[in-house]
């Protein structure tokens, strides 16, 4: 969008707290909904969306929009940041905390990719996957998220990300096959 690049130029030259506002609100719901579908708790979404603008703020100064539109560069951050955060200390203490996680949610059935996504359904499911794919290559984790929380189609990925339909489809089907096999 040209007013993102008008509101970013502004952030960048005169440090404009107005643009800055204007900038975070006009995605703060957007990325708040991605946080939530992934961490699937309300509090630490809305906590995960104000680090996510903190980072972008601080960060602004890298942006440069001839290589990714502002839309893009916001999610990859996002993306990021909650890959991150199931990476952390903070996470897996958290889970030792709660006792033993439950993942026998695979059964045998032909159509796997379905059933992997009409389980990820269960909040406890996704939480599970995100930590699973927290351990993949980064380029993995983000066809993942964009697949399944952005629900972008493939086409669309492959266009983002610069590489090809075929690869992202492979890299897509790869991941579910490992993931079933993880949780089975």
């Amino acid at each position: 969008m040209h007013s993102d690049y008008r509101l970013i130029r502004e952030i960048k030259k005169k440090n404009d707290r107005n643009s800055a506002n204007e900038l975070v609100s006009r995605y703060y719901d957007e990325i708040y909904v991605y946080a939530y579908k992934q961490l699937q708790e309300k509090e630490l979404a809305m906590d995960m969306t104000q680090d996510i603008f903190i980072a972008v703020l601080n960060g602004l100064h890298s942006y440069d929009e001839k290589k990714a539109s502002f839309r893009t560069w916001l999610y990859r951050l996002a993306s990021n940041k909650i890959t991150d955060f199931y990476r952390s200390r903070f996470y897996k203490q958290k889970l030792l905390e709660a006792g033993p996680v439950e993942t026998d949610y695979i059964g045998t059935n032909d159509n796997q990719e379905e059933m992997i996504i009409n389980k990820m359904t269960n909040e406890k499911m996704i939480q599970d996957v995100m930590i699973l794919i927290s351990g993949y290559n980064n380029e993995w984790i983000r066809i993942f998220q964009m697949k399944i929380f952005e629900e972008l189609s493939f086409k669309e990925i492959s266009k983002e990300l610069g590489i090809s339909e075929n690869t992202v489809k492979t890299r897509y089907y790869t991941m579910i096959k490992m993931l079933k096999k993880e949780l089975a």
